[in-house]
């Protein structure tokens, strides 16, 4: 767990870049996901660590988010991400390996409360029947042979949303750590805090694309080109989260559309500096933030990325 140093040295660093975003920010921050504005050393106690990858599954990378957002996310998405990524993440991980055990089993018929577990000795699948958790006779009336049919939906199947949401979150706060404000003050993306603070997928705000394939992608921020849009996007894990495409872009929801995800995902290597800047990707607009409290209220730079790569990328100045 970084320091409370490291914490308050971040968030310096955070509120020297919002400062240029216009009047008002000197001095403070906004926590990424709530919006919610914060001193930077008078709010100190309103604001902590959130891992951007649960800390539980090894995740190491870290940025500054609001107390109440981060309790939020420990209840929520983190939790059963976390949980899915145990065991995603385990060679020999099934949903036996899972946290959070299912309570009620179905054991040659006759359902029980109880659990299902793996030997940490032998590896052999454990079932157990506690009587004082059922009702009197209930253990006894389950018939034992030869064989042993046992039947239970993992927990962490029945949190679908919050998995999904998990990486959304995930997804969301990388692109923050890379370039800071610039990404957070962009209209485009309310939908996807809604997402994130109401911990609902269904919302029509970014996308979950399954990753097809064995391999495990360590987290990394991208645009994704698709019938001739560019989406912003991370690949994460076994999946590929696609974000909405700035509103200039006049570019359809994500959610509408369908990903070859491999072939056209290009990686990018940003920055934070101290003043908004839109990016580009060969002419399409990936970032745009829209919401600078200055006239104008769009970005005077940017950064022009070259698809082929037989080019350096570009600082530009825009002119109105």
């Amino acid at each position: 767990m970084p320091s409370k140093k490291a914490r308050q040295e971040l968030a310096k660093y955070l509120s020297q870049h919002l400062s240029s975003f216009g009047e008002g920010f000197d001095e403070h921050l906004l926590c990424p996901t709530c919006m919610t504005k914060l001193h930077a050393e008078k709010d100190v106690d309103k604001y902590t660590v959130g891992h951007i990858v649960p800390e539980s599954t090894g995740g190491k990378e870290w940025t500054v988010l609001c107390k109440t957002c981060n309790s939020d996310f420990g209840k929520l998405q983190d939790k059963w991400f976390g949980e899915y990524l145990c065991v995603l993440k385990n060679p020999e991980g099934t949903f036996f390996h899972a946290k959070t055990k299912s309570k009620y089993l179905t054991v040659n018929g006759v359902q029980v409360s109880g659990q299902v577990g793996v030997s940490k000795k032998d590896g052999a699948v454990e079932v157990f029947l506690p009587i004082n958790r059922n009702p009197p006779g209930k253990v006894a009336s389950v018939p034992l042979g030869e064989e042993l049919s046992v039947e239970f939906t993992p927990e962490v199947t029945k949190h679908i949303n919050e998995v999904q949401i998990g990486y959304i979150t995930a997804a969301y706060l990388m692109w923050f750590k890379a370039i800071g404000y610039n990404w957070i003050m962009q209209s485009s993306l309310e939908i996807v805090r809604k997402q994130i603070r109401g911990c609902n997928y269904s919302l029509d705000g970014a996308k979950v694309v399954d990753l097809d394939g064995d391999k495990l992608h360590e987290p990394d921020i991208g645009v994704i080109v698709e019938s001739g849009y560019v989406y912003p996007c991370c690949l994460m894990f076994d999946r590929a989260v696609i974000f909405p495409a700035p509103k200039v872009s006049k570019a359809p929801s994500p959610k509408r559309i369908t990903f070859s995800v491999y072939n056209d995902v290009h990686f990018l290597t940003l920055e934070i500096i101290n003043l908004p800047y839109s990016v580009s990707f060969d002419g399409s607009i990936a970032v745009w933030p829209d919401m600078l409290r200055k006239k104008p209220t769009v970005p005077k730079y940017m950064l022009y990325v070259n698809a082929g790569g037989d080019r350096d990328t570009q600082w530009l100045t825009l002119e109105k």
